[in-house]
């Protein structure tokens, strides 16, 4: 399946976007050096995304018979491509067309099945990543902030990306978690070395990501209290049976991660380069998303 909703993830760029008139970071800053830090990796899910958008093409071409009516719509105005294209701070392509030796609806669909399934892997493992990096810097990084507080709350969110998003099942689940904590060993050392601006902005970015993040975890939380809910040790209402629990509809994991780690690299992308910030307007402006107040 190809995200049906690639850009209207760019609306959640409003606020990157209306900051985008400060001033330019030289390439050296803090600000610069933390989109870096928080890149490495999210080209991966980037390739995918964008052998997706190819692979859409065809659906307005030679193959239309085997996309949806939905499908052939949304690539007739399909901006994805224009969108990566602009992301400087992700420069990679794939090595082939992923289109050639696709001669048949039924080729297509197999391709653009494969391409969706490695796009959740690649976003999956990145976002363990993501978790990781930021937990790194939320041990390490001075700031003026509640560590204990942020710290749950990080491991709250984890719970949710691990367990409801990516499925982790529970036997697995310690063993995953100890794999994490190794890598995050290993960034903390790395932070350790680098100045406290830099590691500060790590900090700020990071948060910023955490954010967006939550914000993508929306549909699997259920409710506001899930979270906060995870650390209470009684349960003085025992006798009121909650509401059932509507899982997502299937598919849903898909678009979710395709719109996340579009606004997560565009993001990036305008800390490392605002100057960049008009082009990235202008296309979603051409997908009729409106202008940031």
């Amino acid at each position: 399946m190809v995200r049906r909703t690639a850009l209207t993830i760019i609306a959640c760029t409003a606020a990157a976007l209306a900051a985008a008139d400060a001033p330019a970071p030289s390439p050296e800053s803090p600000r610069t050096r933390a989109a870096h830090y928080y890149a490495a990796g999210l080209e991966r899910p980037l390739m995918q995304l964008r052998r997706g958008a190819l692979l859409s093409q065809a659906c307005t071409t030679r193959l239309r018979s085997a996309c949806t009516k939905e499908q052939r719509a949304f690539a007739a105005k399909n901006h994805t491509l224009a969108l990566l294209d602009e992301l400087t701070l992700f420069p990679q392509r794939p090595a082939e067309d992923p289109l050639a030796g696709v001669r048949r609806a039924a080729d297509l669909r197999d391709e653009m099945a494969a391409t969706s399934a490695a796009l959740l892997a690649e976003a999956n493992a990145y976002d363990r990543q993501l978790l990781v990096r930021y937990g790194a810097a939320l041990r390490t990084c001075p700031g003026d902030y509640d560590a204990q507080q942020y710290g749950h709350s990080l491991d709250a969110l984890t719970s949710v990306e691990l367990r409801d998003f990516q499925g982790v099942p529970e036997i697995e689940y310690a063993d995953v978690l100890i794999a994490m904590a190794a890598v995050q060993k290993q960034a903390e050392e790395t932070l350790r070395a680098l100045p406290a601006e830099d590691c500060a902005a790590i900090l700020d970015v990071g948060q910023l990501l955490m954010e967006l993040m939550n914000s993508k975890l929306q549909p699997w939380t259920h409710d506001d209290q899930r979270i906060a809910s995870q650390y209470r040790q009684f349960d003085f209402n025992e006798a009121m049976k909650p509401a059932p629990v509507v899982a997502p509809p299937p598919g849903l994991a898909h678009s979710v991660t395709g719109n996340f780690i579009t606004v997560v690299a565009t993001e990036l992308q305008l800390k490392a380069h605002p100057e960049t910030a008009p082009r990235i307007k202008a296309i979603a402006e051409a997908e009729g998303i409106p202008e940031p107040r």
